[in-house]
């Protein structure tokens, strides 16, 4: 993956979050989502190389740019958005969360990513 890439790939779940973007919930998630979130949803730090929905698989070549500033469009919608919708949103792998668990697992993913780099 590349910066323009894990750009847009960070765009993805924040999409989810908003409603934009709709994935259905398998049956890994149903089996394991609530023990994962569990986990994730902590103190620590998202571990490397967990696995992604392939919604969030970005390919080929992208403008950073246009990616930034998608991002920095995202990010902003996000912190704006009703507490209440958060939480009646269901993540497709998680279930149910809270808007803190939103907000957290947003942050955490962004933050991973962004230190992936050097950022």
């Amino acid at each position: 993956m590349n910066v323009a890439q894990m750009l847009a790939h960070t765009q993805q779940p924040l999409k989810v979050a908003a409603g934009e973007l709709k994935l259905k919930r398998g049956l890994a998630a149903i089996l394991f989502g609530s023990i994962a979130k569990k986990k994730l949803a902590g103190d620590a730090p998202l571990p490397k190389n967990l696995p992604t929905d392939k919604n969030f698989i970005m390919k080929g070549e992208l403008d950073f740019e246009a990616e930034k500033k998608g991002l920095v469009v995202l990010v902003e919608r996000f912190a704006k958005l009703d507490q209440d919708m958060l939480s009646k949103e269901q993540h497709p792998f998680f279930g149910k969360l809270t808007a803190q668990e939103w907000d957290t697992l947003m942050w955490k993913h962004i933050d991973h990513h962004l230190r992936q780099f050097g950022v």
